[in-house]
């Protein structure tokens, strides 16, 4: 099996990670080879799992197994928004389409509000901002339309919401490019890389956490043999929370794709340049189409986050090409464009939305296809998932079994083509928010 289906080979280091002081991975492979427990993929889901696992089994030895090394996986190279927005509400037995979205909200936000007490009682320094403005704005008439529909739905889900025409908006972010914004009242802005560093470095001292020792097999059931470079475990219960690696194991195969993102960060600022993009210290801004641009302001430096790509990383200088051309459409008066760090992340997305959740068989467990918009649903998702591996009981687990599974995709070379397909007619529609 080749190295780049095992883990992840990054043409750039993460820009987040960058900006950090160095951390030293944790490398030393431990001398027990037998747990209770092994967790597959320490991204915000496994340590979700892995910390919950600890909590309720504090007798129990858990090991966590990564790929790469914290700070520089996929969980770091996000946009830093910790969104509570549901993904795709859709009727199904368990009732209607609201019924739906208001189980995905509770669910999301009790992912927020799990991360906000980790952060506080472990002092995890993540910029943790819960006051900055994060606008989910349109560009253009159909996509205002969207919009207002949308903030519509969310306050009827419990979502507060404010709202920002394009003058509040030029206020806002020192640009006339958009017409209309909404922004959630129940949200935060992190430092990704520093958030995934800080619960990694805090989890209880019944976990062991080893990086740069990517699973290569996982085979047998109770117990269960994890074959990597650094030898064999063993383990009762097995959790697969590697996200679209999954499939390299066998698993979850046939229910998601693979799709890399891109993000860039400017150097520091100086006093001029940085007052063109308003006069608050820090904002954000989610695009309404799924294929629109992110852009954030953010330790005196500006962020843009958007293009996709299929399986495959593209190029960082055509990635560099394309962003730098989305910062001029938005900010055409700017004295420079450079970017200091340009990277790419990789999600696995569903066709419809869904993330996969449950027992794939007796002791072996999943949680992946995060949708690439995912930190507080991830969190909570491992949490529930080390719950319901423990046979606990609560309200939310209880919501979460409601939820539908991801649909099945067909093989290559028709998946290939029908994303490929799907990724252009989003773009198109797109238009302007792009």
């Amino acid at each position: 099996m080749s190295k780049d289906k095992v883990a992840p080979r990054y043409a750039a280091k993460c820009g987040w990670n960058a900006l950090l002081p160095r951390r030293t991975p944790r490398e030393q492979a431990p001398n027990e080879r037998r747990f209770y427990a092994i967790v597959v993929g320490a991204g915000y889901t496994g340590l979700g799992a892995a910390r919950r696992l600890a909590e309720l089994m504090p007798e129990k030895e858990i090991l966590v197994l990564e790929s790469s090394e914290i700070g520089e996986g996929s969980s770091a190279r996000n946009s830093g928004f910790l969104s509570v927005n549901p993904v795709q509400p859709r009727a199904n037995s368990h009732g209607s389409a609201d019924d739906d979205a208001i189980r995905k909200v509770r669910i999301v936000v009790a992912g927020l509000d799990w991360l906000r007490t980790i952060v506080k009682e472990n002092n995890i320094d993540c910029d943790w901002d819960e006051k900055a403005p994060r606008v989910t704005a349109a560009a253009t008439p159909e996509g205002e339309i969207l919009a207002r529909r949308t903030k519509n739905s969310l306050e009827r889900w419990t979502i507060k919401c404010a709202e920002h025409d394009a003058g509040d908006l030029e206020q806002l972010l020192g640009t006339n490019y958009y017409l209309y914004g909404y922004e959630p009242l129940t949200r935060a802005l992190v430092q990704p890389a520093a958030l995934i560093r800080g619960i990694a470095d805090t989890l209880p001292a019944n976990v062991t956490l080893l990086e740069k020792t990517p699973v290569e097999a996982v085979s047998g059931s109770g117990p269960f043999h994890v074959q990597t470079r650094r030898g064999d475990f063993s383990a009762d219960k097995v959790f697969i929370a590697n996200n679209a690696h999954a499939r390299a194991l066998g698993f979850v195969t046939n229910r998601m794709i693979g799709v890399y993102t891109y993000g860039a960060l400017t150097p520091v600022l100086d006093d001029d340049e940085l007052a063109r993009f308003g006069k608050l210290p820090a904002w954000g801004v989610i695009p309404k189409s799924k294929a629109g641009t992110t852009m954030r302001k953010v330790q005196r430096r500006f962020l843009i986050r958007s293009s996709a790509s299929y399986e495959r990383e593209t190029d960082p200088q055509k990635v560099r090409s394309i962003l730098t051309q989305l910062f001029r459409n938005r900010y055409p008066k700017m004295h420079s464009y450079e970017f200091e760090h340009v990277w790419g992340g990789l999600t696995a997305i569903t066709s419809n939305g869904e993330n996969y959740f449950g027992e794939l068989k007796p002791g072996l467990y999943a949680s992946v296809g995060c949708q690439g918009a995912g930190v507080c649903r991830a969190m909570i998702h491992g949490k529930l998932l080390a719950e319901f591996a423990c046979g606990s009981q609560s309200s939310l687990l209880a919501d979460r079994l409601t939820l539908e599974a991801p649909n099945w995709i067909p093989p290559e070379p028709f998946r290939g083509i029908g994303a490929l397909t799907r990724m252009s007619y989003m773009r198109w529609r797109a238009g302007r928010d792009y």
